[in-house]
């Protein structure tokens, strides 16, 4: 087998081993010996090549030298391009993207809204950019937003922290969230002192532990990120729960339950979540846990009415630094999902699953300095 094998390779002869055998018979014990020590020493050698040869080859299979520029560029905003570069070729290197937060604002009833204003006889585009786009752009510099996404009745933008910054993306975007609600409130006092309809928001957040992902449309990059579907859903509200709680005097703005329909034969009762979401700040778990360390956040048991009864509501307080000895206060609550019957939309239990708000009505504030300033003096 082995001559036959040398004959197909071509490259020794089966004459050349016997050759090589009948020499090493020759020899003496002694210089059998070294031959003996110094093939082993080739072999093992030979072997030790031959798994850093594959080792080379199984890594160069994982590499792929981009001619294309294009695809270069795809690479490069996705973090998956390594370039080793001449000194001349060099350019100044941006802080690499290692986390980002998604915020949508999105527009309730925005088809109503512009067909009010039409039969008005006003413009719904300059009513928009008034009242909505315009006020927000002028906030997007001082939190280093950027914008993902336009449409006519919702916004998203996106936070980033960059390897080697301050790591405060979530207690920013809660900021620059809370400061939208503020701006869209201040502008819907004005226009219904005009006689025009006002808007009404809702914001969901979403933090996302990595870097987001870019296609290439064009010279457009379109973001792809979980934390943008994710941030949809909290921005959305359901109509039914919106129709149940809409016109009830509560402090909060941001509400999730667990409808259940039990049926008589059934053994497994079907469940949906319901959001209610209007002029509130939902944020996700993953956002509230980063928030957590970002800034220290003080635990409240606030008694305040709620949707069945007066009861204690949990919220965490803390002070978000903004650059330049300027600071800002939020406040989050923490609510529980509750079950609710889906026929009457009465209470039936409360789970162990948690939703967060970020804080809008001035009372919830007044109500913290209050027992702040109670604990001082208490001390």
């Amino acid at each position: 087998r082995v001559e036959s094998l040398l004959e197909e390779h071509g490259k020794l002869s089966p004459a050349g081993l016997h050759a090589a055998v009948k020499k090493v018979e020759s020899c003496k014990p002694a210089e059998r010996a070294k031959m003996a020590a110094r093939f082993f020493t080739d072999f093992t050698r030979y072997h030790r090549d031959l798994r850093r040869m594959e080792a080379v080859v199984a890594a160069m299979e994982n590499v792929n030298v981009l001619a294309n520029e294009r695809f270069r560029e795809l690479s490069a905003i996705n973090n998956t391009l390594y370039e080793f570069l001449l000194t001349q070729e060099q350019k100044p290197a941006e802080e690499k993207v290692v986390h980002h937060v998604v915020l949508k604002a999105d527009i309730r009833e925005s088809t109503t809204l512009t067909r009010t204003l039409l039969e008005k006889g006003l413009n719904p585009a300059s009513y928009f950019s008034l009242n909505f786009y315009d006020p927000i752009n002028k906030l997007l510099p001082k939190y280093e937003a950027k914008k993902v996404f336009i449409e006519g009745d919702a916004l998203i933008l996106a936070l980033f922290e960059r390897d080697g910054e301050p790591a405060l993306g979530v207690a920013q975007t809660c900021v620059l969230a809370k400061e939208i609600i503020q701006v869209v409130t201040a502008y819907n006092e004005r226009s219904l002192s005009a006689g025009l309809p006002s808007l009404e928001l809702g914001i969901g957040i979403s933090y996302q532990d990595s870097a987001p992902m870019y296609l290439m449309d064009g010279n457009k990059k379109i973001m792809i990120s979980k934390a943008l579907n994710e941030s949809d859903r909290l921005s959305s509200c359901s109509k039914g729960v919106r129709r149940l709680l809409e016109d009830r005097e509560l402090l909060f703005n941001v509400f999730s339950f667990q409808a259940v329909n039990d049926e008589d034969t059934g053994g497994n009762p079907d469940e949906f979540l319901l959001r209610y979401n209007i002029g509130g700040i939902h944020i996700n778990e993953a956002a509230f846990q980063k928030l957590r360390g970002e800034i220290s956040l003080q635990a409240y048991d606030l008694q305040v009415p709620m949707i069945w009864q007066k009861s204690a509501v949990r919220v965490y307080a803390g002070v978000v630094p903004l650059g330049q000895g300027s600071f800002h206060q939020i406040i989050v609550r923490e609510g529980r999902i509750s079950h609710v019957d889906a026929r009457d939309f009465s209470l039936k239990s409360v789970t162990d699953r948690y939703y967060y708000e970020v804080c809008t009505h001035p009372k919830i504030y007044q109500a913290i300095e209050a027992v702040s300033n109670n604990l001082v003096a208490a001390r």
